[in-house]
């Protein structure tokens, strides 16, 4: 018997999520640890955090695309018709898939501009901050699409009634 279930594309956005998480734990610890215990603060630290919590969003964010479950009001949704659910659920991703490129296309602009300065502590271009947003909006328009083209058709044949609850 062949099994049909969709492989996980997201796996990899979400072991990087929860690596970075960690990463940030560490070094918010060893923040709180030298700074206290130490009195010798990093400098860098904060910046890097910020840095990373802002690509741990837009990361996830992808991954969160990928399973269809970002909140929603769904109180109507779920009462109507199967066919007017399929409309909805094309125009909700068409709407998501425009404004993400939307949010994409400004944000090179941004990145661009910023990649003139450095942060204050780190060598690194300040543009990488929005980058994260640049990648974030291509990363979720590819998880929209894989949902729509990947996932559901794979779920469709496996169970018939999947998706009647979720407008992505």
């Amino acid at each position: 018997m062949k099994d049909d279930r969709p492989l996980d594309l997201a796996l990899p956005l979400r072991v990087a999520v929860g690596v970075t998480l960690a990463v940030v734990v560490a070094i918010t610890l060893l923040q709180i640890g030298l700074r206290y215990f130490f009195n010798a603060p990093l400098v860098w630290s904060e910046e890097l955090v910020k840095l990373l919590i802002v690509w741990i969003a837009f990361v996830g964010a992808a991954a969160v695309c990928w399973d269809g479950r970002h909140l929603n009001v769904d109180v109507l949704y779920i009462k109507l018709p199967a066919g007017l659910r399929a409309a909805v659920r094309w125009l909700n991703a068409a709407i998501s898939i425009g404004f993400l490129s939307i949010l994409g296309w400004t944000s090179v602009k941004l990145v661009r501009i910023e990649n003139m300065q450095e942060l204050s502590a780190l060598p690194l271009p300040a543009g990488i901050i929005r980058l994260a947003a640049t990648v974030g909006a291509g990363l979720m328009i590819a998880a929209i699409l894989g949902r729509i083209f990947y996932v559901r058709p794979r779920h469709r044949r496996t169970d018939p009634g999947y998706g009647h609850e979720d407008p992505m």
